[in-house]
């Protein structure tokens, strides 16, 4: 998979998410509820502060670090696992919508 192609797919799930936040946000507006948004991200003096679907959980900088750290090779392992993953989804897209 090549840079750019990772670019379109990470701006296409970027777009979407900001659509399904903006028309979340018109749904409160017109039934005055307050349901949270679909994906929001909010930093805080040493916090991270992660709201999906409706959901709110808080990270500590630290604590998450050290995590990061006694889980020795794993993260380059899900890196890797997570770059496969986005290559399956890219030949779908490509076949699906790009296929000539």
């Amino acid at each position: 998979m090549r840079w750019h192609q990772l670019v379109i797919l990470a701006g296409l799930i970027f777009l979407v998410i900001i659509g399904l936040n903006t028309s979340n946000q018109g749904i409160n507006s017109l039934t005055r509820e307050e349901r949270q948004a679909v994906l929001n991200l909010d930093y805080n003096q040493g916090d991270i502060k992660v709201e999906a679907l409706g959901n709110s959980y808080d990270y500590s900088l630290d604590k998450l670090g050290t995590d990061l750290q006694s889980m020795g090779g794993k993260p380059k392992e899900l890196f890797y696992d997570i770059i496969d993953y986005l290559k399956k989804i890219w030949t779908i897209f490509d076949a699906v919508f790009l296929y000539e």
